[in-house]
């Protein structure tokens, strides 16, 4: 299987709302907590956020994987507009903003050939 195949549609929506109910308890029930395929997944106290990292040795496989998990998020989140933006260091951010008091969804992808490499990620922060 390659890796840009590793996730179905429904494994992300699946995995994407037991986060999202996750992070308003506090995401204690993540702690061990890993979505299908990825590289790593992580809880940070500071930022209050969890988050999953999946990175490749070829940018195709990146930008399918990031596509793949943008279109499964719109798709099991049809009432929810993505608003996309770029950070100063080139990273493109797509957040979708279930709002105020609810957790917000920011699916990023690093921009190709910089020093961390590869990579794409899901993160669920907390209101």
């Amino acid at each position: 299987m390659a890796p840009a195949d590793a996730q179905r549609p429904d494994d992300y929506c699946d995995a994407l709302k037991t986060l999202l109910q996750s992070a308003k308890e506090g995401f204690a029930r993540a702690e061990n907590f890993k979505i299908p395929g990825a590289n790593v997944c992580k809880f940070e106290s500071d930022t209050r956020s969890f988050g999953c990292m999946w990175s490749f040795e070829k940018t195709s496989a990146v930008a399918a994987g990031y596509q793949k998990a943008v279109q499964a998020a719109t798709a099991c989140f049809p009432n929810v507009s993505p608003k996309q933006s770029r950070s100063a260091r080139g990273t493109i951010h797509t957040e979708y903003d279930f709002g105020k008091g609810e957790p917000l969804i920011d699916i990023s992808r690093g921009r190709p050939g910089s020093d961390e490499g590869d990579w794409y990620s899901i993160d669920i922060v907390a209101p």
